[in-house]
């Protein structure tokens, strides 16, 4: 089983999501400099740092999406000796990681902070694209494996 590709790269899927999950990274940050506010989206929270003192919000939905996308490549994973439910799952993985794409546009963009400002996505904001790689890396791998059987019996 750590013996094949793909099980790398899912386990790097794992590893990205767990890091998402449980870290403070913010991938979008906005502020406002007239009345010295800011908005840093963050995967798991938005942070409103203003004068009068900060407030945060529970982004829960981009972190079920996420929490989905690492259960779903755990599963995957453990089940290699089943590579049909290996390509199953991982095409229902790449509907949840573009889910988080979605979501974080709906956490950043999409909600105007302010009229005039300055805002942007930090480099952190290309974690889902990393997702996406490993996710058709891995299967990739699990394809090459299904043509390798099928041309082994072939030969018997």
């Amino acid at each position: 089983m750590i013996q094949r590709p793909q099980t790398l790269f899912y386990l790097a899927l794992v590893a990205i999501c767990l890091m998402l999950l449980f870290s403070d990274i913010v991938f979008y940050t906005a502020t406002n400099q007239t009345q010295t506010e800011t908005f840093n989206v963050e995967y798991d929270e938005t942070e409103i740092l203003a004068k009068d003192g900060t407030s945060k919000e529970q982004n829960t939905l981009l972190m079920s999406f996420i929490g989905a996308v690492g259960i779903l490549a755990m599963v995957a994973m453990l089940m290699f000796k089943n590579r049909k439910l290996q390509t199953l799952l991982s095409g229902f993985n790449f509907l949840f990681i573009l889910g988080v794409i979605v979501m974080m546009y709906m956490f950043s963009l999409n909600m105007n902070y302010f009229e005039e400002g300055t805002s942007g996505f930090t480099f952190n904001a290309l974690m889902p694209l990393a997702l996406l790689l490993f996710n058709f890396m891995a299967a990739r791998g699990v394809k090459k494996d299904e043509q390798l059987i099928r041309s082994m019996d072939r030969l018997r």
